[in-house]
């Protein structure tokens, strides 16, 4: 009966772990190192923690393997100064320093192709060419409010129009579609598209 009983416990934990609950944690720019963790990190050296596990916040960076840390003013702490650091990051320095001000989503890639995002918006093109970073901080702070598709396969408006129970959580808040789909949305199933 006790082996039944943890068995019903470890299959809901395991159900509840698993469910989709879109989060919004609060990053503290006051902190600056804690405990390691697992997790993959992104093209910048940083990840999300959605669960706060590291106590920065909801993104942070592991750049050269260094402890969990922020960059404060996009700048790293341990690499600053340095001529090579090790790290993985790309771009130019200008570029890199004003997308780390902005958080990066883990799975950005399910919702944005730079290549295709300045292809499909002329002005943008205009503005930024092909530069990744500089259209990545314009998708994030401007382009997901104002729908912007960035992806052939990722049509805000169609996702929207398609689930219900989207259109009763968000509303008009479209930047909340684009992260309902890179957090679960495409885990699920979800088409994202016509």
């Amino acid at each position: 009966m006790k082996q039944g009983k943890r068995r019903i416990a470890a299959l809901l934990a395991a159900v509840m772990m698993g469910t989709c609950v879109p989060q919004v944690l609060p990053s503290n720019p006051e902190i600056l190192v804690a405990e390691a963790h697992s997790g993959r990190t992104d093209s910048h050296g940083g990840h999300h923690d959605n669960k706060n596990k590291s106590g920065l916040g909801s993104y942070h960076y592991h750049c050269g393997g260094y402890p969990a840390h922020l960059h404060p003013n996009g700048v790293c702490p341990y690499q600053s100064g340095q001529a090579s650091g090790g790290g993985s990051t790309s771009g130019s320095g200008a570029g890199n320093s004003q997308t780390a001000k902005t958080e990066i989503p883990e799975n950005i890639d399910l919702v944005f192709d730079a290549n295709y995002y300045a292809d499909h918006n002329p002005d943008l093109y205009d503005a930024f060419g092909y530069d990744y970073d500089k259209l990545l901080e314009h998708f994030l702070t401007t382009g997901m409010a104002e729908g912007r598709i960035a992806k052939a396969d990722f049509d805000v408006n169609c996702y929207r129009e398609n689930y219900q129970d989207l259109q009763d959580a968000y509303g008009d808040d479209l930047p909340s579609y684009y992260h309902h789909y890179m957090d679960c949305g495409c885990r699920e199933g979800r088409k994202a598209c016509r």
